[in-house]
This record gives structure tokens, sequence and C-alpha cells, in this order.
């Protein structure tokens, strides 16, 4: 009896430590499988939404997709009322010829006119300057004609004086009839010079009053010339201004082809329609949302994980990555580690936490890894955006 329980208790402990080192083995088994390897359920499929929004206002005539439906990049999904961007590229249109009309009488009038003015304006300061010169020589000469005048009148009185001394000495009988003679010729030819030096100051100054008169009308002429140069400098501006009417004009003409085209509503990407929001009939603003396009093609989705950070130690760009996916149990998926986002999610968040008031309790922040998948793999056009997936990194893929 005592030998059997002794047995017993034997087999019992070799059962318990067989259980025990199966349980070590399996340990060690999962720790050398998981050494390698980090795994995050908070992760899913991720890509491109693309929201068209008109670039117009109008009323919506026909929506030619449905949600769902696949579209290729360039594809028209909505058509808007085009009659008021028409009219509107029709009058743009109208305004650049009526400004170019204009544009064009002005440009043939505008230079001749110039020319003419300037013509003008140049002869008339030469001829002005000329008449100065005049003035000036005929004032010297006046001033030359003064001093004769008065150099002949001092002789003619000096004459007038010797022919009175000479009378009252031919009384006397000290001179003779000859030198009285003398002396009366002496004073005739002083009175001729004074008359002729008077008659030449006379028409000096005639002269000299009509280059005055001259310059005064020239001058006036002069500035009736400037104000035509100004008259054309100021068309000339217009000119420049009416130019860029031409221009605004132009520029009204594009904006309205623009307008024109945008009331047609075309697919930014190839993908498939998603959330419409428009039926025909229904008025529309511009950037109102009307739809979604997600591309769903290879390379147009990959997978954003947000792991731990303590996760993160031997996580780098392209390493091997395994993925699954929750709606699939069946698919395994392969990728690459792409790029690490720059900071938490809590980081970027509308509200992000201000560690450095109030009380701190630490919390393991998660940081967002992207992840690409590797192309032409079955199953990739069954992955749809926001499905969750358990992706696996391979740290030991260095």
């Amino acid at each position: 009896m005592a030998e059997r329980e002794k047995t017993n208790n034997s087999r019992k402990k070799t059962i318990i430590l067989a259980v025990l080192a199966l349980f070590a083995a399996a340990w060690l088994g999962y720790w050398l499988w998981s050494k390698n390897r980090e795994a995050t359920d908070d992760a899913f499929v991720d890509g491109r939404v693309f929201i068209v929004t008109p670039r117009v206002d109008g009323f919506v005539s026909e929506v030619l997709v449905s949600d769902n439906q696949k579209v290729e990049q360039g594809e028209v999904l909505v058509l808007m009322d085009p009659v008021e961007y028409e009219v509107a590229l029709a009058e743009a249109r109208a305004g650049l010829a009526e400004a170019e009309a204009t544009l064009a009488s002005l440009e043939l009038n505008v230079p001749l006119e110039l020319g003419q003015t300037e013509f003008r304006v140049t002869g008339a300061q030469a001829e002005l300057q000329s008449l100065e010169r005049t003035l000036e020589k005929t004032e010297r000469q006046e001033e030359a004609a003064l001093q004769d005048f008065e150099r002949a009148k001092a002789q003619h009185e000096q004459a007038l004086k010797d022919l009175n001394r000479m009378k009252e000495l031919i009384r006397t009988g000290v001179v003779s009839q000859s030198a009285l003679d003398q002396a009366q010729t002496g004073y005739e030819v002083a009175l001729a010079g004074m008359r002729a030096a008077s008659a030449e100051v006379e028409a000096v100054k005639k002269q000299k009053g009509s280059v005055v008169s001259s310059l005064k009308r020239l001058r006036a002429e002069v500035g009736l010339a400037a104000t035509g140069k100004d008259s054309a400098e100021i068309k000339s501006r217009q000119v420049e201004a009416q130019k860029a009417r031409v221009e605004l004009a132009k520029a009204l003409i594009r904006r309205a082809e623009l307008d024109l085209e945008h009331a047609t509503v075309k697919a930014p990407a190839a993908g498939y329609v998603s959330q419409k929001k428009i039926e025909p009939g229904r008025e529309v603003s511009r950037g109102k949302p009307l739809m979604a396009v997600v591309p769903l093609e290879p390379g147009e989705v990959w997978i954003t994980a947000n792991y731990k950070e303590t996760q993160l130690t031997d996580v780098r760009p392209g390493q091997k990555v395994e993925v699954e996916v929750d709606a699939y149990p069946d698919l395994r998926l392969t990728g690459r580690v792409d790029s690490i986002q720059a900071g938490t999610g809590a980081v970027f968040s509308l509200f992000p936490p201000e560690n450095a008031s109030g009380n701190y309790v630490k919390v393991v922040q998660r940081v967002p890894v992207k992840i690409t998948l590797d192309p032409d793999q079955e199953g990739l056009a069954s992955l749809r955006l926001g499905m969750s997936v358990v992706p696996t990194i391979f740290t030991s893929d260095r």
C-alpha cells in the first residue's frame, strides 16, 4: 500500500513537471516568435478622399453618376445650367471688342498729334530764342544811338555857342567874315548831326518796339503750343489707360471662359463615387461638397497603424509588415513601413494636451505609422477605407 502510494506521488510529480516544462517551452517559443514582432489592433485602411465641390454657383441640370459608381479622372459628374455663364462670356467679348476699337482710334490720332505739337513747340522755341537775341542786339543799338545823340547834341550846343560868339566879335571887327561863315557852317553841320542822331534813336526804338511785340506774340504761341503738347500727352496717357482696359477685358473673358468650363463638374481622380449629396434641380454654391471620389487602385490605399510609443523602439522605415484584415480573416497582405508621423495623435488633435498645467498623469501615447502595401496582391481590390486591420511589423528586418 505504501509502495503504491509512493508510485502514485512519483507519477503526479512527473506529470506536473511535464506540464510545467510544456508551459515553459510554449512560453519560450512564443517569446522567441514575438521577440522581433510589433503588432497593434489600432489600425485601419487609409487613403485619399477627393471632395468634389463646384467652383461656380448655379442650378444643377443633370447628375451623371450614382453612389459607388467607378469613374475615371476627368469624367463628367454633374452638369450645371450654363446660360448665365454663356451670357457673361458674350458680354465680356463685346466689352473687349469695344475697348480694342477705342484703343485703335486713340493710337491712330495720338502719335500724329504728339508729333505735330512737338514740331510746333520746337519751332516756336527756336524762333523765340532768335527774337530774344535780336532784342538784345536792338537794345545795344539803342544804347549806342542814344550815346551818339548825346554826343551830337553836345556838339550842336558848342557850335551854337561858337556861332553866337562870332556874331558878337564880327560887330567889333575883331574877326573876319570868313570866320563867321566857318562858325555858321559848323553850327549847321552839328545841327544836322544832332537831327540824324535823333532820327537814328527813333528808328532803333521803333525796331525795338516791333521786336518786343513779336516776342509777346511768340511767347503766347509757345504757351499755346505747350498747352497742345500737354493735351497730347494727356491723350497719350489715355491710350495707356485704354490698353489696361483692354487687358482687363481679356482677363474678364478668361474668367468667363473658366466659369463656363467649371459649370461642368468633372472627377478630380479615378475612383469610386461616395457620399453623393446632389440631385438635379437643386441650387449649389461655390465650394459646397457635392460628393466624394475615393481611389482604391493599388498604390492609392495604405495602412495607418497607431502604435504605442513603447513599441517603436526598433521600428524603422522599410521593414516588412504582415497585415490581417478583420473583414476577411483568411486574407493576408504584405507591405513595408513607409514612415513614422512627426508627432503623436494627441499633438494634432483639436484640443492638444497642456501638460504644463494642473495635475499630470502619464499616459502611453500612440504614434501613427504609415504602412504601404505591396502591389499585385490578391485581395487589394476588396479593401475599403476605414476597415480595421492588424499589422505586424518584423523589426528584425533591417
